[in-house]
């Protein structure tokens, strides 16, 4: 892949290429995998209630 999977310009060094996203664009990629994974992981109230 020689475009940036997020915003479409040219990769040019060789880790972009191999990871499909500038460096940049990959940053926002992992912080936006670690939000998600932080939102699949809270709990409500309600749960907790429901649990004792």
């Amino acid at each position: 892949m020689n475009q940036c999977a997020r915003c479409n310009r040219k990769l040019i060094d060789k880790k972009s290429i191999e990871r499909g996203y500038g460096p940049v664009c990959y940053k926002r990629h992992l912080k936006e995998q670690q939000d998600a994974e932080f939102e699949r992981n809270q709990v409500t109230i309600d749960e907790v209630e429901e649990a004792l």
